[in-house]
């Protein structure tokens, strides 16, 4: 496999084909499942609505958000070719940091494929009227917003009460749900205006961490470890289902999928660079100090000996202050 210390040109493709098959993975877990279901109602009861509904979707980061969206997305593929128009029936609308009507219209117009909608000298004024009717010629059943959180990231409430109306009126025009992810945070776009708020259902949280029962979470994720594990040789032989290292990946990557990916991934790396047929604890102890926290060093990191399992929720720690911690988390819907 290797050449000295260094993979062959052959075993690093080989590498990055594993590490990209890591990153495609969609795991359905049992908030998974719930969301998207909400989403399906949503979607497929709309058009008998007088008014277009909306959901609010927030979770951590590495939650999955992102990822979600996509499944959404490809959950409603493009359903034929036509020469008249381009069909998008899901557009992922990726919201600019520190956004404005104009630059949220753009981010909006070029999800739905409008060729023009950078070009200078447009009026902002008719931004609403050009997406509503492109969601109608181009088919759209609901606009993805993704990043959500830029909405009210060190916004004044005047600039936010601006944008919540202009979202509000947007959506009376287009008539099709709006599904909005991101942080925590994310929510508080919806209290600047009333009739935005009451469109939207009851806000779903992304998260494998259930306070109400630790056990539960830890059932979920071992099933989400099983489903990972079985894409990948090495990840299979390496006994992340045994109880301690299921319970040591969880602290590591606080119960969010996104960070399990990308921790799974760099011990993939380190272990295979090393020659390794399995990921050792010293292979993960490496990976989690080089992908999650630099900070982690001996007791402090998850997979050294002396670390006593514990959510690494405390000041300093990368899960410190988050909306799961059980005194700052609000209700999970």
């Amino acid at each position: 496999m290797q050449m000295g210390n260094k993979l062959t040109n052959e075993a690093e493709a080989e590498l990055k084909r594993s590490i990209e098959n890591l990153h495609r993975l969609r795991i359905a877990h049992t908030g998974w499942k719930d969301i998207l279901d909400e989403v399906d109602d949503l979607i497929d009861y709309a058009p008998s609505l007088n008014e277009p509904g909306g959901l609010m979707i927030v979770g951590e980061s590495g939650a999955g958000k992102s990822t979600l969206l996509e499944t959404i997305r490809d959950r409603y593929p493009v359903p034929e070719l036509r020469e008249d128009c381009t069909l998008v029936p899901c557009p992922i609308i990726s919201i600019p940091s520190r956004p404005t009507i104009k630059s949220v219209g753009q981010a909006t117009l070029l999800a739905l494929g409008d060729p023009l909608w950078n070009v200078k000298g447009q009026y902002v004024s008719e931004f609403k009227e050009r997406i509503a009717c492109l969601t109608k010629g181009c088919e759209s059943r609901a606009l993805l917003f993704d990043e959500a959180n830029h909405f009210v990231d060190g916004r004044r409430s005047d600039s936010l009460s601006q944008i919540s109306d202009w979202l509000k009126e947007l959506s009376n025009a287009c008539k099709i749900p709006f599904i909005m992810c991101g942080l925590p945070r994310s929510e508080a776009i919806l209290n600047f205006n009333v009739q935005l708020h009451r469109r939207f259902n009851a806000t779903m949280e992304l998260s494998l961490i259930d306070n109400s029962s630790e056990n539960v979470s830890l059932t979920t994720f071992n099933k989400v470890v099983k489903a990972i594990s079985a894409h990948d040789p090495i990840l299979s032989r390496s006994g992340l289902l045994d109880g301690d290292v299921t319970s040591r990946l969880f602290v590591a990557s606080d119960g969010r999928i996104g960070l399990l990916v990308k921790l799974l991934g760099t011990a993939l790396k380190i272990a295979v660079r090393r020659d390794q047929i399995v990921i050792d604890t010293s292979a993960f102890e490496r990976a989690f100090q080089r992908s999650i926290w630099r900070g982690a060093v001996g007791k402090l990191n998850p997979f050294n000996p002396e670390f006593k399992v514990r959510r690494l929720n405390k000041p300093g720690e990368p899960y410190a202050g988050t909306t799961m911690d059980p005194a700052t988390r609000g209700k999970k819907s």
